[in-house]
C-alpha cells in the first residue's frame, strides 16, 4: 500500500513537471504570433504621401463649406508594407529587426504629420471664415446668387493655390519622405538576395 502511494505521488511530480514544461513552451509561441499579427496592424499601413501632399479643397455652396479631399490617391494605401512583408519569409531576426524600424519611422513622422494635418486645419478655417462674410452678403443682398457662386469658386482655386505652395508643408513633406525612405533602406540592410529582389520589385510598383 505504501509502494502504491508512492507510485501515486511519483506520477503526480511527473505529470506536474510535463505541465510546467508545457506551460514554458507555450510562454514562447506568443511572441512569434504577435511578431506575425503586427504586419497586419495600423503601423505597417504607409500612408500614401502623394495624396497627403496633393490633397484638394472640395468646393463650397450656399449651404456646405469648404472641405478637403484626396483626388488623386494612389494604390499604396491599399498595398501596405504588411503586403510585402507576409510574402518574404522573413526569419524571427529580420523580423525582430524589421519591427523595430517600423517603430523608428512612425516616431519619425509622427510630428510632421500632425503639423501638415494642423496646417490644413488652419487654411480650411480660414476659407470657410471667407466664405461666411460672403453668405452674410448674400442673405442681404448686397450679392446675387451668380456673384455668391463665383466669389466660392474663385476662394476655392485662391486657397487650393496656397496650400500647394505653402513653404513650411513642404518643408514637413521633405522629412516625411526622408523617413519613409530611411525606413525602406533599413529593411533591405536585413534582406537575403531573393527576398530583397521581392522588396525591389514591391518598391518599384509604389507611385512616385
Amino acid at each position: 500500500m505504501k509502494s502504491f502511494k508512492l507510485t501515486w505521488g511519483a506520477l503526480a511530480i511527473s505529470a506536474c513537471l510535463i505541465f510546467s514544461g508545457c506551460q514554458k513552451d507555450d510562454a514562447v509561441t506568443p511572441d512569434t504570433d504577435v511578431l506575425d499579427a503586427a504586419f497586419s496592424s495600423a503601423d505597417f499601413q504607409l500612408e500614401d504621401l502623394n495624396a497627403l501632399e496633393k490633397v484638394s479643397i472640395t468646393g463650397a455652396t450656399e449651404t456646405t463649406a469648404f472641405g478637403m479631399g484626396h483626388t488623386d490617391a494612389s494604390t499604396e494605401t491599399r498595398h501596405p508594407l504588411a503586403h510585402i512583408l507576409e510574402r518574404m519569409n522573413l526569419d524571427e531576426r529580420q523580423k525582430l529587426a524589421v519591427r523595430g524600424f517600423v517603430q523608428e519611422h512612425n516616431s519619425c513622422i509622427k510630428e510632421h504629420h500632425a503639423k501638415i494635418q494642423e496646417l490644413h486645419k488652419q487654411l480650411l478655417s480660414k476659407a470657410n471664415a471667407i466664405r461666411e462674410e460672403y453668405i452674410r452678403a448674400y442673405n442681404a443682398g448686397r450679392i446675387s446668387k451668380a456673384e455668391l457662386e463665383q466669389k466660392l469658386h474663385t476662394l476655392r482655386e485662391r486657397m487650393q493655390e496656397e496650400l500647394n505652395k505653402d513653404e513650411v508643408k513642404q518643408m514637413h513633406m521633405r522629412i516625411l519622405r526622408k523617413c519613409r525612405q530611411d525606413l525602406f533602406s533599413k529593411i533591405a540592410s536585413v534582406l537575403n538576395s531573393e527576398q530583397l529582389r521581392m522588396w525591389n520589385h514591391w518598391k518599384e510598383n509604389l507611385p512616385r
